[in-house]
């Protein structure tokens, strides 16, 4: 089924734990996705797979821009970012390929946020 230190990776979203307009299927989505990549972990960890979602910051991608109101989210985001730029889709890249090393196959079962320390941030929309 699966290879020794394989690994499993999901995308997910601030929209998983916080509540926003026009973002409920989304976000009952990405809640359970993280529910399941735990579960994953659990399930799959004595196979040697390891299970883990990327929570990525505020980026700007085609998906993205049919949030309504992107355009506001995104600029208020950079002011907020602790680091004072957005997520990209390379640092997210960096992120998934450190953790797909063998060397991190300890990793299991988390959700990992690429986000410069956004999603800590508590602000008013």
């Amino acid at each position: 089924m699966f290879a020794q230190n394989s690994k499993v990776f999901a995308m997910t979203s601030i929209g998983s734990s916080r509540a926003m307009v026009s973002y409920g299927a989304v976000s009952s989505a990405k809640a359970a996705l993280e529910s399941y990549i735990r579960q994953l972990g659990v399930e799959l960890g004595p196979f040697g797979v390891s299970c883990n979602a990327i929570l990525a910051g505020v980026t700007d991608t085609p998906a993205a821009r049919k949030i309504p109101k992107f355009e506001s989210m995104i600029t208020r985001c950079k002011d907020y970012n602790p680091y004072k730029h957005n997520t990209t889709a390379e640092l997210v890249a960096d992120a998934v390929m450190l953790l797909s090393s063998e060397d991190y196959y300890f990793i299991n079962g988390q959700t990992i946020a690429v986000d410069g320390g956004e999603n800590v941030i508590n602000f008013a929309e």
